[in-house]
Protein backbone atom coordinates (compact mmCIF):
# COMPACT_ATOMS: atom_id res chain seq x y z
CA UNK A 1 0.00 0.00 0.00
CA UNK A 2 2.59 2.42 1.27
CA UNK A 3 4.58 1.55 -2.44
CA UNK A 4 1.34 2.21 -4.55
CA UNK A 5 1.23 5.80 -2.35
CA UNK A 6 4.78 6.70 -3.18
CA UNK A 7 3.76 5.56 -6.84
CA UNK A 8 1.04 7.74 -7.20
CA UNK A 9 2.61 10.76 -5.65
CA UNK A 10 5.50 10.27 -8.93
CA UNK A 11 3.28 10.16 -11.21
CA UNK A 12 1.46 13.20 -9.82
CA UNK A 13 4.71 14.83 -9.48
CA UNK A 14 5.81 13.96 -13.22
CA UNK A 15 2.17 14.83 -14.73
CA UNK A 16 2.72 18.35 -12.96
CA UNK A 17 6.21 18.50 -14.17
CA UNK A 18 5.27 18.25 -17.26
CA UNK A 19 2.24 20.51 -17.53
CA UNK A 20 4.80 23.40 -16.11
CA UNK A 21 7.66 22.07 -18.65
CA UNK A 22 4.90 22.57 -21.58
CA UNK A 23 3.45 26.06 -19.78
CA UNK A 24 7.40 27.64 -19.51
CA UNK A 25 7.64 26.76 -23.69
CA UNK A 26 4.69 28.40 -24.09
CA UNK A 27 5.61 31.54 -22.29
CA UNK A 28 8.97 31.78 -23.84
CA UNK A 29 7.25 31.07 -27.39
CA UNK A 30 4.59 33.51 -26.51
CA UNK A 31 7.32 36.58 -25.57
CA UNK A 32 10.52 35.34 -28.15
CA UNK A 33 8.93 33.70 -31.10
CA UNK A 34 8.83 29.85 -31.63
CA UNK A 35 11.86 29.50 -33.23
CA UNK A 36 13.68 32.25 -32.12
CA UNK A 37 16.68 32.31 -29.95
CA UNK A 38 18.92 34.48 -27.84
CA UNK A 39 22.40 33.32 -27.94
CA UNK A 40 23.25 34.81 -24.46
CA UNK A 41 22.06 33.28 -21.30
CA UNK A 42 22.04 36.51 -19.23
CA UNK A 43 20.30 38.40 -22.36
CA UNK A 44 17.44 35.42 -22.48
CA UNK A 45 16.61 35.87 -19.17
CA UNK A 46 16.47 39.54 -18.53
CA UNK A 47 13.95 38.91 -22.12
CA UNK A 48 11.93 36.42 -20.27
CA UNK A 49 11.66 38.93 -17.26
CA UNK A 50 11.06 41.73 -19.13
CA UNK A 51 7.85 40.16 -21.43
CA UNK A 52 6.42 38.33 -18.24
CA UNK A 53 6.13 41.49 -16.89
CA UNK A 54 4.34 42.77 -19.83
CA UNK A 55 1.93 39.27 -19.76
CA UNK A 56 1.64 40.60 -16.18
CA UNK A 57 0.74 43.74 -17.02
CA UNK A 58 -2.08 42.39 -19.26
CA UNK A 59 -3.64 40.15 -16.79
CA UNK A 60 -3.61 42.75 -13.90
CA UNK A 61 -5.19 45.29 -16.53
CA UNK A 62 -7.87 43.07 -17.76
CA UNK A 63 -8.62 42.19 -13.75
CA UNK A 64 -9.19 45.77 -12.97
CA UNK A 65 -11.19 46.96 -16.13
CA UNK A 66 -13.32 43.86 -15.20
CA UNK A 67 -13.40 45.00 -11.34
CA UNK A 68 -14.39 48.59 -12.45
CA UNK A 69 -16.91 47.84 -14.83
CA UNK A 70 -18.74 45.14 -11.69
CA UNK A 71 -18.55 48.18 -9.71
CA UNK A 72 -20.02 50.77 -12.75
CA UNK A 73 -16.89 53.06 -12.71
CA UNK A 74 -16.30 53.42 -16.67
CA UNK A 75 -13.95 56.53 -16.31
CA UNK A 76 -10.73 54.23 -16.21
CA UNK A 77 -11.32 51.98 -19.00
CA UNK A 78 -9.80 53.97 -21.36
CA UNK A 79 -6.46 53.98 -19.49
CA UNK A 80 -6.79 49.93 -18.51
CA UNK A 81 -7.67 49.62 -22.61
CA UNK A 82 -4.52 51.96 -23.45
CA UNK A 83 -2.14 49.99 -20.85
CA UNK A 84 -3.24 46.98 -22.15
CA UNK A 85 -2.37 47.72 -26.16
CA UNK A 86 0.56 49.03 -25.06
CA UNK A 87 1.89 46.34 -22.59
CA UNK A 88 0.91 43.74 -26.42
CA UNK A 89 3.21 46.17 -28.49
CA UNK A 90 6.23 45.51 -25.53
CA UNK A 91 5.98 42.01 -26.41
CA UNK A 92 5.75 42.42 -29.84
CA UNK A 93 8.77 44.10 -29.93
CA UNK A 94 10.48 41.24 -27.93
CA UNK A 95 8.91 39.12 -31.15
CA UNK A 96 10.91 41.22 -33.51
CA UNK A 97 14.39 41.14 -31.66
CA UNK A 98 13.58 44.44 -30.42
CA UNK A 99 14.87 44.01 -26.89
CA UNK A 100 15.94 47.28 -25.38
CA UNK A 101 13.17 49.46 -27.57
CA UNK A 102 10.99 46.88 -25.58
CA UNK A 103 12.42 47.70 -22.55
CA UNK A 104 12.09 51.42 -22.48
CA UNK A 105 8.53 51.11 -23.43
CA UNK A 106 7.56 48.92 -21.05
CA UNK A 107 8.69 50.63 -17.53
CA UNK A 108 7.63 54.28 -18.41
CA UNK A 109 4.05 52.78 -19.99
CA UNK A 110 3.89 50.68 -16.82
CA UNK A 111 5.08 53.24 -14.05
CA UNK A 112 2.71 56.51 -15.74
CA UNK A 113 -0.32 53.62 -15.66
CA UNK A 114 0.48 53.20 -11.68
CA UNK A 115 0.06 56.51 -11.34
CA UNK A 116 -2.90 57.72 -13.22
CA UNK A 117 -4.65 54.53 -11.23
CA UNK A 118 -3.26 55.11 -7.52
CA UNK A 119 -3.64 58.85 -8.07
CA UNK A 120 -7.47 58.57 -8.44
CA UNK A 121 -7.91 56.27 -5.39
CA UNK A 122 -7.63 55.89 -2.12
CA UNK A 123 -4.09 54.91 -0.80
CA UNK A 124 -5.07 52.06 1.10
CA UNK A 125 -5.87 49.96 -1.85
CA UNK A 126 -1.88 49.53 -2.09
CA UNK A 127 -1.52 50.32 -5.75
CA UNK A 128 1.70 52.40 -4.65
CA UNK A 129 3.24 49.06 -4.10
CA UNK A 130 4.38 48.59 -7.72
CA UNK A 131 6.36 51.70 -8.31
CA UNK A 132 8.57 49.65 -5.49
CA UNK A 133 7.90 46.53 -8.03
CA UNK A 134 8.72 48.97 -11.32
CA UNK A 135 12.04 50.45 -9.76
CA UNK A 136 13.68 46.37 -8.91
CA UNK A 137 12.31 45.78 -12.15
CA UNK A 138 14.90 48.72 -13.67
CA UNK A 139 17.63 47.11 -11.85
CA UNK A 140 17.18 43.37 -12.97
CA UNK A 141 15.47 44.57 -17.05
CA UNK A 142 18.48 46.81 -17.89
CA UNK A 143 21.25 45.91 -15.76
CA UNK A 144 25.12 46.82 -14.73
CA UNK A 145 25.78 47.79 -18.13
CA UNK A 146 22.53 50.64 -17.70
CA UNK A 147 22.84 51.35 -14.39
CA UNK A 148 22.42 54.88 -14.81
CA UNK A 149 19.40 54.78 -16.64
CA UNK A 150 17.95 51.97 -14.07
CA UNK A 151 18.75 54.74 -11.44
CA UNK A 152 17.52 57.59 -13.34
CA UNK A 153 14.15 55.43 -13.57
CA UNK A 154 13.84 54.99 -10.38
CA UNK A 155 14.00 58.32 -9.11
CA UNK A 156 11.23 58.62 -11.90
CA UNK A 157 9.27 56.31 -9.90
CA UNK A 158 10.10 57.83 -6.70
CA UNK A 159 8.58 60.88 -7.68
CA UNK A 160 5.39 59.90 -9.12
CA UNK A 161 4.86 58.18 -5.69
CA UNK A 162 5.50 61.19 -4.28
CA UNK A 163 3.14 63.50 -6.38
CA UNK A 164 0.33 60.49 -5.56
CA UNK A 165 0.46 60.45 -2.15
CA UNK A 166 1.20 64.76 -1.56
CA UNK A 167 0.01 66.15 -4.53
CA UNK A 168 -4.29 66.46 -4.52
CA UNK A 169 -4.23 66.31 -8.38
CA UNK A 170 -5.50 62.97 -10.41
CA UNK A 171 -6.37 63.00 -14.51
CA UNK A 172 -8.91 60.48 -13.75
CA UNK A 173 -12.54 62.02 -11.64
CA UNK A 174 -11.70 59.95 -8.01
CA UNK A 175 -13.27 56.75 -7.61
CA UNK A 176 -14.28 55.79 -3.89
CA UNK A 177 -14.72 51.80 -3.44
CA UNK A 178 -16.57 50.23 -0.56
CA UNK A 179 -14.29 48.61 2.27
CA UNK A 180 -14.55 45.39 0.86
CA UNK A 181 -13.42 46.39 -2.84
CA UNK A 182 -10.27 47.98 -1.20
CA UNK A 183 -9.78 45.18 1.04
CA UNK A 184 -9.64 42.57 -2.06
CA UNK A 185 -7.68 45.43 -4.05
CA UNK A 186 -4.99 45.29 -1.30
CA UNK A 187 -5.04 41.17 -1.49
CA UNK A 188 -4.80 41.47 -4.75
CA UNK A 189 -1.79 43.79 -5.32
CA UNK A 190 0.45 42.13 -2.42
CA UNK A 191 -0.48 38.83 -3.99
CA UNK A 192 1.06 40.25 -7.58
CA UNK A 193 3.87 41.98 -5.91
CA UNK A 194 5.57 39.59 -4.03
CA UNK A 195 5.70 36.75 -6.65
CA UNK A 196 6.94 39.57 -8.99
CA UNK A 197 9.70 40.65 -6.90
CA UNK A 198 10.39 37.51 -5.55
CA UNK A 199 11.27 36.83 -9.31
CA UNK A 200 13.28 39.69 -9.81
CA UNK A 201 15.60 38.91 -7.07
CA UNK A 202 15.34 34.95 -8.08
CA UNK A 203 16.59 36.29 -11.59
CA UNK A 204 19.63 38.33 -9.75
CA UNK A 205 20.51 35.16 -7.62
CA UNK A 206 20.41 32.77 -10.60
CA UNK A 207 22.07 34.99 -12.93
CA UNK A 208 25.02 35.39 -9.73
CA UNK A 209 25.15 31.69 -9.72
CA UNK A 210 25.06 31.08 -13.51
CA UNK A 211 28.45 33.57 -13.71
CA UNK A 212 30.08 31.59 -10.64
CA UNK A 213 29.60 28.16 -12.13
CA UNK A 214 31.31 29.74 -15.65
CA UNK A 215 33.71 31.45 -13.62
CA UNK A 216 34.78 27.76 -11.89
CA UNK A 217 34.01 26.24 -15.18
CA UNK A 218 36.97 28.51 -16.93
CA UNK A 219 39.65 28.15 -14.34
CA UNK A 220 38.98 24.57 -14.77
CA UNK A 221 39.56 25.19 -18.30
CA UNK A 222 42.39 27.13 -17.53
CA UNK A 223 44.28 24.99 -14.91
CA UNK A 224 43.38 21.98 -17.80
CA UNK A 225 45.23 24.15 -20.45
CA UNK A 226 48.10 24.87 -18.51
CA UNK A 227 48.62 21.30 -17.68
CA UNK A 228 48.24 20.35 -21.36
CA UNK A 229 50.41 22.81 -22.17
CA UNK A 230 53.09 21.86 -20.02
CA UNK A 231 52.95 18.08 -20.89
CA UNK A 232 52.75 19.91 -24.75
CA UNK A 233 56.11 21.55 -24.34
CA UNK A 234 57.64 18.45 -22.57
CA UNK A 235 56.58 15.95 -25.78
CA UNK A 236 56.87 17.73 -28.41
CA UNK A 237 59.88 19.08 -27.63
CA UNK A 238 60.84 15.12 -27.14
CA UNK A 239 58.96 13.87 -30.22
CA UNK A 240 60.56 16.69 -32.60
CA UNK A 241 63.99 15.89 -31.16
CA UNK A 242 64.06 12.21 -31.65
CA UNK A 243 63.14 11.96 -35.28
CA UNK A 244 65.82 15.10 -36.12
CA UNK A 245 68.28 13.06 -34.32
CA UNK A 246 67.38 10.04 -36.16
CA UNK A 247 67.73 11.75 -39.68
CA UNK A 248 70.76 13.15 -38.60
CA UNK A 249 72.40 10.24 -37.72
CA UNK A 250 70.98 8.45 -41.10
CA UNK A 251 72.87 11.56 -43.29
CA UNK A 252 76.11 10.50 -41.37
CA UNK A 253 75.48 6.87 -42.00
CA UNK A 254 74.84 7.34 -45.81
CA UNK A 255 77.81 9.69 -46.35
CA UNK A 256 79.82 6.46 -45.16
CA UNK A 257 77.78 4.23 -47.32
CA UNK A 258 79.55 1.89 -49.83
CA UNK A 259 77.06 0.83 -51.50
CA UNK A 260 74.09 2.52 -53.90
CA UNK A 261 71.66 -0.20 -51.92
CA UNK A 262 72.70 0.92 -48.43
CA UNK A 263 72.18 4.56 -49.40
CA UNK A 264 68.84 3.44 -50.68
CA UNK A 265 67.82 2.02 -47.79
CA UNK A 266 68.88 4.68 -45.57
CA UNK A 267 67.44 7.56 -47.73
CA UNK A 268 63.72 5.31 -47.63
CA UNK A 269 64.48 5.62 -43.23
CA UNK A 270 65.33 9.26 -43.56
CA UNK A 271 62.15 9.46 -45.84
CA UNK A 272 59.76 7.11 -42.66
CA UNK A 273 61.42 10.01 -40.30
CA UNK A 274 60.33 12.59 -42.31
CA UNK A 275 56.85 11.54 -42.45
CA UNK A 276 56.63 10.92 -39.03
CA UNK A 277 57.28 14.20 -38.44
CA UNK A 278 54.76 15.68 -41.30
CA UNK A 279 52.06 13.55 -39.35
CA UNK A 280 53.04 14.62 -36.01
CA UNK A 281 52.93 18.12 -37.11
CA UNK A 282 49.74 17.61 -38.89
CA UNK A 283 48.00 16.26 -35.08
CA UNK A 284 49.56 19.10 -33.37
CA UNK A 285 47.67 21.39 -35.87
CA UNK A 286 44.37 19.50 -35.64
CA UNK A 287 44.27 19.65 -31.65
CA UNK A 288 44.82 23.94 -32.34
CA UNK A 289 41.91 24.01 -34.82
CA UNK A 290 39.78 21.81 -32.93
CA UNK A 291 39.74 24.02 -30.11
CA UNK A 292 39.23 27.19 -32.51
CA UNK A 293 37.04 26.35 -35.09
CA UNK A 294 33.21 27.00 -34.33
CA UNK A 295 31.04 23.87 -34.69
CA UNK A 296 28.92 23.72 -38.46
CA UNK A 297 26.32 21.98 -38.31
CA UNK A 298 24.67 20.66 -41.54
CA UNK A 299 23.15 17.45 -43.26
CA UNK A 300 25.48 14.67 -43.17
CA UNK A 301 25.39 11.52 -44.70
CA UNK A 302 26.72 9.35 -42.67
CA UNK A 303 27.52 5.92 -45.02
CA UNK A 304 29.38 8.08 -47.51
CA UNK A 305 31.17 9.85 -45.00
CA UNK A 306 32.11 6.12 -43.51
CA UNK A 307 32.99 5.25 -47.15
CA UNK A 308 35.08 8.16 -47.93
CA UNK A 309 36.91 7.22 -44.54
CA UNK A 310 38.28 4.03 -45.66
CA UNK A 311 38.93 4.68 -49.28
CA UNK A 312 41.63 7.29 -47.89
CA UNK A 313 43.26 4.69 -45.98
CA UNK A 314 42.35 1.32 -47.30
CA UNK A 315 45.48 1.80 -49.82
CA UNK A 316 48.42 1.87 -47.13
CA UNK A 317 50.45 -0.86 -46.77
CA UNK A 318 49.24 -1.66 -43.45
CA UNK A 319 45.52 -1.92 -44.08
CA UNK A 320 46.62 -4.56 -46.74
CA UNK A 321 44.09 -7.88 -45.71
CA UNK A 322 41.89 -5.98 -43.45
CA UNK A 323 38.04 -6.51 -43.96
CA UNK A 324 36.30 -3.83 -44.04
CA UNK A 325 32.49 -3.86 -42.89
CA UNK A 326 29.43 -1.49 -42.85
CA UNK A 327 26.59 -1.82 -41.15
CA UNK A 328 24.89 1.09 -42.11
CA UNK A 329 21.99 2.19 -44.14
CA UNK A 330 22.66 4.22 -47.46
CA UNK A 331 20.58 6.83 -47.13
CA UNK A 332 21.36 7.19 -43.36
CA UNK A 333 21.31 11.38 -43.09
CA UNK A 334 22.02 13.30 -39.26
CA UNK A 335 22.57 16.92 -38.18
CA UNK A 336 26.08 17.14 -37.09
CA UNK A 337 29.39 18.42 -38.18
CA UNK A 338 30.72 16.93 -41.20
CA UNK A 339 34.30 17.53 -40.67
CA UNK A 340 34.46 16.49 -36.96
CA UNK A 341 32.93 13.28 -37.67
CA UNK A 342 35.56 12.95 -40.34
CA UNK A 343 38.09 13.28 -38.31
CA UNK A 344 36.84 11.09 -35.55
CA UNK A 345 36.47 8.26 -37.76
CA UNK A 346 39.32 8.84 -39.83
CA UNK A 347 41.36 8.73 -36.30
CA UNK A 348 39.36 5.14 -35.24
CA UNK A 349 39.35 3.66 -37.89
CA UNK A 350 43.74 4.82 -38.85
CA UNK A 351 44.59 3.23 -34.97
CA UNK A 352 42.29 0.15 -35.97
CA UNK A 353 44.43 -0.27 -38.60
CA UNK A 354 47.85 0.64 -37.40
CA UNK A 355 47.18 -1.88 -34.27
CA UNK A 356 45.71 -4.65 -36.28
CA UNK A 357 46.87 -8.23 -35.43
CA UNK A 358 48.85 -9.82 -38.38
CA UNK A 359 48.80 -13.17 -36.91
CA UNK A 360 45.02 -13.49 -37.35
CA UNK A 361 43.92 -15.16 -40.19
CA UNK A 362 40.80 -12.46 -40.30
CA UNK A 363 41.59 -9.47 -39.49
CA UNK A 364 38.73 -6.76 -39.81
CA UNK A 365 37.10 -3.75 -39.04
CA UNK A 366 33.59 -3.74 -38.54
CA UNK A 367 31.69 0.35 -38.48
CA UNK A 368 28.26 -0.14 -37.15
CA UNK A 369 25.50 2.28 -36.49
CA UNK A 370 22.77 2.33 -34.20
CA UNK A 371 19.94 5.22 -34.32
CA UNK A 372 18.46 6.71 -31.33
CA UNK A 373 15.81 9.51 -30.44
CA UNK A 374 18.20 12.18 -29.20
CA UNK A 375 21.72 10.73 -30.46
CA UNK A 376 22.92 8.36 -32.70
CA UNK A 377 25.56 5.92 -32.40
CA UNK A 378 28.46 4.89 -34.09
CA UNK A 379 30.64 1.85 -33.02
CA UNK A 380 34.21 0.83 -34.50
CA UNK A 381 35.21 -3.00 -33.44
CA UNK A 382 37.95 -4.59 -34.44
CA UNK A 383 39.91 -7.63 -33.75
CA UNK A 384 43.47 -6.65 -33.25
CA UNK A 385 45.97 -6.24 -30.29
CA UNK A 386 43.39 -4.77 -27.89
CA UNK A 387 44.39 -2.56 -24.80
CA UNK A 388 45.29 -3.73 -21.67
CA UNK A 389 42.81 -2.62 -18.51
CA UNK A 390 45.68 -0.42 -16.55
CA UNK A 391 46.15 1.40 -20.26
CA UNK A 392 42.34 2.23 -20.59
CA UNK A 393 41.32 4.82 -18.42
CA UNK A 394 44.47 6.59 -20.12
CA UNK A 395 44.24 6.14 -23.45
CA UNK A 396 42.80 9.55 -24.19
CA UNK A 397 45.62 11.52 -22.25
CA UNK A 398 47.42 14.04 -24.48
CA UNK A 399 51.16 12.13 -25.94
CA UNK A 400 49.68 8.80 -24.11
CA UNK A 401 52.18 6.14 -25.25
CA UNK A 402 50.91 2.32 -23.98
CA UNK A 403 54.65 1.45 -24.81
CA UNK A 404 58.00 3.37 -26.72
CA UNK A 405 57.15 1.04 -29.15
CA UNK A 406 53.54 2.48 -29.69
CA UNK A 407 53.00 4.02 -33.06
CA UNK A 408 51.79 7.51 -33.70
CA UNK A 409 51.89 10.69 -31.91
CA UNK A 410 49.68 9.86 -29.05
CA UNK A 411 47.75 12.83 -29.93
CA UNK A 412 45.06 10.81 -32.22
CA UNK A 413 42.31 9.50 -29.51
CA UNK A 414 43.08 12.66 -27.75
CA UNK A 415 41.83 14.68 -30.97
CA UNK A 416 38.69 12.09 -30.71
CA UNK A 417 38.00 13.21 -27.39
CA UNK A 418 37.77 16.60 -27.56
CA UNK A 419 36.39 16.50 -30.42
CA UNK A 420 33.84 14.72 -29.45
CA UNK A 421 32.91 16.93 -26.64
CA UNK A 422 32.42 20.15 -29.29
CA UNK A 423 29.82 17.65 -30.67
CA UNK A 424 28.37 17.69 -27.24
CA UNK A 425 28.82 13.85 -27.69
CA UNK A 426 30.61 10.92 -25.49
CA UNK A 427 32.64 8.00 -26.35
CA UNK A 428 32.76 4.59 -24.66
CA UNK A 429 35.75 1.90 -25.05
CA UNK A 430 35.66 -2.03 -24.52
CA UNK A 431 38.75 -3.59 -24.75
CA UNK A 432 40.67 -7.15 -24.00
CA UNK A 433 44.12 -8.08 -25.09
CA UNK A 434 44.78 -10.53 -28.21
CA UNK A 435 40.44 -10.01 -29.23
CA UNK A 436 40.03 -6.67 -30.19
CA UNK A 437 38.97 -3.51 -29.22
CA UNK A 438 35.29 -1.56 -29.34
CA UNK A 439 35.06 2.59 -29.49
CA UNK A 440 31.38 3.59 -28.58
CA UNK A 441 30.36 6.92 -30.16
CA UNK A 442 27.09 8.91 -28.96
CA UNK A 443 26.30 11.75 -30.73
CA UNK A 444 23.39 14.06 -30.35
CA UNK A 445 21.02 13.38 -34.02
CA UNK A 446 20.38 17.39 -33.96
CA UNK A 447 23.44 19.79 -32.28
CA UNK A 448 22.41 23.20 -30.72
CA UNK A 449 24.50 25.58 -29.92
CA UNK A 450 22.98 27.27 -26.99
Amino acid sequence: MKNATSTTHLLLWVNFSWHFMRLKKRVRNLIIGKNKRIESYSEYKHVMLSGQFGLIGILLSFLYLTIDLAESVYSTYWVYALMIGLFTYSIFLHRKGKHCTANYFLLPTASIGVYLIASSEAPQGGAFIYFIILSLAAFAVFGYKQRILSILFAAFTYLLFVLTIFVDFSLLPERVYSDDMILLNEVINFTVGLPTAISIVYLMISLNHYNSIQLVGANQMLKKSNAELDRFVYSTSHDLKAPLDSIKGLIELTEHAKSKKEVAEYQTLIHNRIQSLENFIADITEVSRNSKQPVLIHPVNIYELALDVWDTLRFSNEAKGIHFEMNIPTDTIIQSDRSRLRIVLTNLISNAIRYHDREKLDPYIKLCYLPGEESFYLRVKDNGHGIAKEHQQKIFDMFFRASENSKGSGLGLFIVKETMEKLSGAIGLESEPGKGSTFTLQIPNTLTLS
